[in-house]
């Protein structure tokens, strides 16, 4: 089991878990943005509704800061993917990307 079936899962355990890491921070903001009102709004904000209510928001629109929260979840997880990539060399011998 150890010489023949973990070896061969782990090509697509690596796809599996680059797919899951490029989707971490990207939480389903729609359901979030559908059920927020008046009363859960400090509670309920989630990383991408704060972007969203920063950047249109109805209290002020400060577009430049949320291209920069957006810019930096990106890099988060572009860093994120290149460090499994690089999980996946070291322990596979080749890279998935």
């Amino acid at each position: 089991m150890w010489h023949i079936t973990v070896p061969g899962l782990l090509s697509t355990f690596f796809v599996l878990l680059l797919l899951s890491i490029a989707n971490i921070l990207s939480n389903g903001m729609e359901q979030y943005f559908v059920f927020e009102n008046h009363m859960n709004r400090q509670t309920i904000e989630v990383l991408d509704l704060y972007i969203f209510n920063t950047g249109i928001g109805a209290d002020s629109p400060n577009i430049p800061l949320a291209t920069i929260v957006g810019m930096f979840k990106t890099i988060i997880s572009v860093t994120l993917l290149f460090t499994a990539n690089r999980a996946s060399k070291w322990l596979r011998g080749e890279t998935i990307v």
